[in-house]
């Protein structure tokens, strides 16, 4: 966990990463492939980060809260020492400072991502 917190850390090792995946599967070793990798693994944190975030923001918690009625209201064996209104819901779950580190990974590796191709088409 403590790899988790110090974000330079983790952002030296995205990008070492990157470089073994684009080693890796690169048909060609040009700059051009390396963004292209740059890019997938980018998306990826970027994606998770806003899916977590959105989480994180309450947007599912009334859906879920509705099924766990609905499921309640028709199973046969209720289990009376499990209240469904007292379970947490999804936006308890998400940890707050994953969800930074996440969209701050996403931004650098989106920030190096694009330096890069301006080095590329210039």
């Amino acid at each position: 966990m403590a790899l988790l917190k110090n974000k330079w850390l983790l952002f030296i090792i995205n990008l070492g990463l990157t470089t073994l995946l684009f080693l890796i599967s690169a048909p060609a070793y040009n700059l051009f492939h390396y963004i292209d990798v740059l890019f997938y693994i980018s998306l990826f944190y970027l994606l998770f980060g806003l899916l977590m975030w959105v989480i994180r923001g309450g947007f599912f918690d009334s859906m879920t809260y509705g099924f766990r009625a609905v499921v309640n209201r028709f199973t046969k064996n209720t289990d009376y020492m499990d209240s469904w209104k007292e379970k947490t819901l999804p936006s308890q779950k998400v940890n707050k400072s994953i969800v930074t580190n996440f969209l701050f990974q996403g931004a650098l590796l989106t920030i190096v991502m694009t330096l890069l191709l301006f080095y590329y088409y210039a």
